[in-house]
Parts: C-alpha cells; sequence; structure tokens
C-alpha cells in the first residue's frame, strides 16, 4: 500500500497554510465550524471537482484514497481479495469500496481482454490450419507449412514470458497480426518447390533449387523487413519498441525457421509429398 487522501488532509493542509504554513500547526481544526468555513474557502478558491472528489454535497460522506505503490494487476488482485475478505468477515455499517485507477484497469485488462485475445489467438492458429489445407488442396502440406508459423509463435512468447514481459497491449494485439507474416515464406517456399517439382520430377533437386533460389529471397525479404522496423528500436516509447522487436525477431525466425524445417520435413516425408502435384 502507499498513500492514503481524505479530507482530513485536505483540512489540515490548508490549517498550516492559514497559519504562516508552520510546520506544527499542520492539524485538524479546533471545531466543526472553523472546519466548514474552511471548506468553503477551499471550494471558491479551487475547482469544484477537487472537493466533490473528498466529500458530497452535503457534507455527509466522504471518500478515502488509498493508492498502491504498484500498478500489477496481481497487486490490486491481493488487495481485493483481503479487502473482501475483511469485509465479509466485518460487515460495515455505510462503507462501500470502489476500485479504480490504472491498477485496477490492468486487472480488468487481464480477466476480460486478455482472455478474449487468447481465445481469438488459439482460434486464429487453427484458421490459419484450415486456409492453409484448403490452399494447398492437401491436410498434410498445410500442416508441413504450419510447423514453421507454429515454432516461431511459440519461442518468442515463450522468451516474452521468460523474460518477464508483460503481455500488454502492442503484445496482444500483434499476437494475430503476426501470424499472417510468419505464414508468408512457408507459402511461398512451398509453392516454388511444387511448381520445380512438377517441371522436374525429382524431388531431392527441386529441394535444393528451392532453398537455393527462392531461399535467399525469402531470407532477404525477412533482412529487409526487420532493418525497416530496426529504426522503432531506437524509440524513446515503449510500445514502439516492443512493436519493433517482436516483428524483427518475427520476421527473421519464420524465415529461418521456414529454410530449414521445411526442407527437413519434405525430405522426411519425401515419398508422399514427392507425388504430390500442383492442384493436387
Amino acid at each position: 500500500m502507499g498513500k492514503t487522501t481524505s479530507v482530513v488532509d485536505l483540512l489540515k493542509r490548508i490549517n498550516r497554510v492559514l497559519h504562516d504554513d508552520r510546520q506544527q500547526d499542520e492539524v485538524l481544526p479546533a471545531s466543526k465550524e472553523v472546519a466548514g468555513q474552511y471548506l468553503f474557502l477551499f471550494g471558491m478558491a479551487a475547482k469544484p471537482s477537487t472537493l466533490e472528489n473528498l466529500i458530497d454535497g452535503d457534507s455527509q460522506r466522504a471518500n478515502i484514497w488509498i493508492q498502491l505503490k504498484s500498478w500489477d494487476a496481481s497487486a490490486v488482485e491481493k488487495v481485493l481479495t483481503r479487502v473482501d475478505a475483511y469485509m465479509h468477515s466485518h460487515p460495515p455499517s455505510g462503507l462501500t469500496v470502489q476500485p479504480a485507477g490504472i491498477a485496477y484497469f490492468n486487472r480488468v485488462w487481464n480477466d476480460e481482454v486478455l482472455k478474449d485475445m487468447v481465445k481469438t489467438f488459439v482460434a486464429a492458429l487453427v484458421v490459419v490450419l484450415v486456409i492453409l489445407a484448403i490452399s494447398f488442396r492437401s491436410i498434410g502440406w498445410g500442416l508441413i507449412a504450419f510447423v514453421p508459423l507454429l515454432f516461431t509463435i511459440a519461442l518468442i512468447y515463450g522468451a516474452v514470458g521468460f523474460i518477464g514481459k508483460d503481455f500488454d497491449m502492442p503484445i496482444s494485439v500483434l499476437s494475430t497480426l503476426s501470424l499472417g507474416m510468419a505464414v508468408d515464406f512457408a507459402i511461398h517456399f512451398i509453392r516454388r518447390y511444387r511448381q520445380r517439382l512438377s517441371e522436374t520430377g525429382d524431388s531431392a533437386q527441386a529441394l535444393i533449387w528451392t532453398v537455393a533460389r527462392p531461399g535467399k529471397g525469402i531470407l532477404r525479404n525477412a533482412i529487409l523487413f526487420s532493418l525497416a522496423f530496426a529504426v522503432m528500436v531506437a524509440s524513446s516509447l515503449t510500445p514502439y519498441i516492443t512493436v519493433g522487436v517482436f516483428i524483427m525477431a518475427m520476421m527473421m525466425l519464420s524465415a529461418v525457421f521456414t529454410l530449414i524445417y521445411l526442407p527437413a520435413l519434405i525430405t522426411l516425408f519425401a515419398p508422399r509429398t514427392a507425388r504430390l502435384r500442383p492442384g493436387s
């Protein structure tokens, strides 16, 4: 817990200021009448909202602000759990607790937005797999093209969790955006391989050609794309840095995994993939 703020603090401060700002006079006024005059004077000199946030219009109810030292959602979760337990065992009379602020927003984000984002992300993975299978007219080719994407996603988000990076707005938005970016290289690689295979009929030769020719283009494209986003790392804003690093890692890893895992998978399943032709 951090500091607390209420109308009591305001009255103490007014009393001190009206007594030549002496520290020993930072105490409550001697009577309710003087306190009422202080609040009336303050209401005329300050913004009305300042006083309205501390007491109601009839001066019958007061707010006590309790601030946390952290914006962490887990911190406010612990506080609310203890408050609920205390209020359940000691029912208050006329007392209500209303959470607010950035920490509470982060808790709502974790409970509502984050859960929906994870569900959407998983659903998007399934949709991408189905689209790949329809595009290649083969479940096997769809699964093969899906492997580099799966490894890229697992490695990046595993690293995000390992270093303790919060799953904030940029990370959550990029989660679904990254799916289309990471799978492009695999689609290009497989289509060029199948095109070459239909021309030569030799799986090994077609695979070597695909890695040597289109593979260079895939790698160059990933490097150029990453360099374009590298400028965001020099930004002073953390969200920009997050976006830049995330997209750079996504492009480079998806390109490298495409050039490493796809040839391995195609070689491993060569007897089956060699019989597949474009349009099959």
